[in-house]
């Protein structure tokens, strides 16, 4: 009986060693580079945070068979640049992620200094250009002298002689504002300024200011609720006034107080990718979820091509370095330019509200 029972316990003991052999050559012992993602998960922006987390999921099953193994965090900022701060500093000093992933303005304004300061590569999707200030700071959005140029070039092929803008008063409206008025000063086309902070919901006394100056156009420089309540009061008082603005209409609570208007926006990305996205979501927003696939995406080539050079993953100040010479890289966008300052250079497009959805247009 002692023999077979100590056959059993030796043919157990081999059995659980080969057991552990197998675990240990299936083991991924590929180098780890982990990237922090923070999104609008919940909240009013919560329909292109969650479009865009579906994004990201694609651009790490593209890389799965990298060299490299891809660790992605998300984590939800609620839109708020609080919110990111902490998100940020968590990343930082608890996950110690090698790459910090922000979206929209508010937020990446805040996370910039602090990743700066941490020494950690950090890309906004977001067309501030403060936020790409520092050696490890970047953006990717469409460029804001771009869409301003494409917005004024629209209102002169309109015949339009007088504008009339409502201009939101955050860090990226502003840069979007002085861009605008640039380019209108060279068209030559008048315009009224009307400045309002986040939480102004009263706009009576401005809509009687702006239809005494019997502008053409008006251009509502505002997210929501702000770009809503006054289309809702121009359509209320019969104001037949045409509005424009850059890629806030598309982020409206009700898309069809803007029917028929037209906009600057950015594209949604490639044929594929849409179609991708179609299998997760029935939003025909896809232009923020498909700049946050190119961001994840790119800073994934970089630690590869770097990988392949130097059979080590980059520090974050290589990583930087990787993709600044590398310069061009094929986005589901079209194509993205690093430039040395950090800010990364993409398409614009304008769209027009068509039986309430955002449609690609002949300019």
């Amino acid at each position: 009986m002692k023999k077979i029972l100590l056959s059993l316990c030796l043919f157990l003991a081999l059995t659980a060693c080969k057991d552990e052999q197998k675990d240990a050559s299936q083991a991924d012992n590929r180098p780890v580079v982990k990237i922090g993602v923070m999104l609008p998960l919940s909240g009013e922006m919560a329909e292109f945070g969650e479009n865009s987390r579906y994004a990201v999921e694609f651009a790490a099953e593209d890389h799965k068979d990298s060299p490299i193994k891809f660790d992605i965090i998300f984590e939800d900022d609620t839109f708020t640049s609080s919110r990111g701060a902490v998100i940020a500093n968590k990343f930082i000093s608890v996950d110690k992620v090698d790459a910090i992933v922000t979206s929209f303005s508010p937020v990446g304004s805040v996370v910039s200094p602090i990743a700066d300061k941490a020494k950690v590569l950090h890309i906004g999707l977001a067309n501030a250009a403060n936020i790409a200030e520092g050696e490890l700071n970047f953006t990717d959005w469409q460029q804001v002298d771009i869409a301003a140029k494409k917005l004024v070039d629209y209102l002169a092929s309109q015949n339009c002689k007088k504008v009339v803008s409502f201009n939101l008063e955050t860090v990226g409206n502003e840069e979007m504002r002085i861009e605008t008025n640039r380019f209108l000063d060279e068209r030559g086309i008048e315009y009224k300024e009307f400045n309002f902070n986040p939480d102004n919901r009263d706009f009576a006394v401005m809509l009687q200011k702006a239809l005494a100056f019997e502008a053409d156009y008006w251009i509502l420089n505002s997210f929501s609720p702000g770009q809503d309540i006054i289309r809702k009061k121009m359509l209320e008082h019969k104001i037949d006034i045409p509005v424009v603005n850059i890629q806030c209409m598309k982020l409206t609570k009700d898309i069809q107080l803007f029917e028929n208007q037209a906009f600057v926006d950015a594209p949604d990305g490639s044929k594929e990718f849409k179609e991708r996205m179609a299998e997760k979501t029935s939003s025909k927003v896809l232009n923020i979820a498909a700049y946050a696939y190119d961001i994840v995406n790119i800073i994934m080539k970089a630690n590869e091509d770097f990988y392949a050079k130097n059979s080590r993953i980059p520090n974050d100040y290589e990583l930087a370095d990787t993709l600044k010479k590398t310069k061009f890289y094929q986005g589901v966008v079209g194509e993205l330019e690093v430039q040395d300052n950090g800010i990364i250079k993409s398409p614009s497009v304008m769209k027009k509200i068509i039986n309430g959805q955002p449609i690609e247009i002949e300019e």
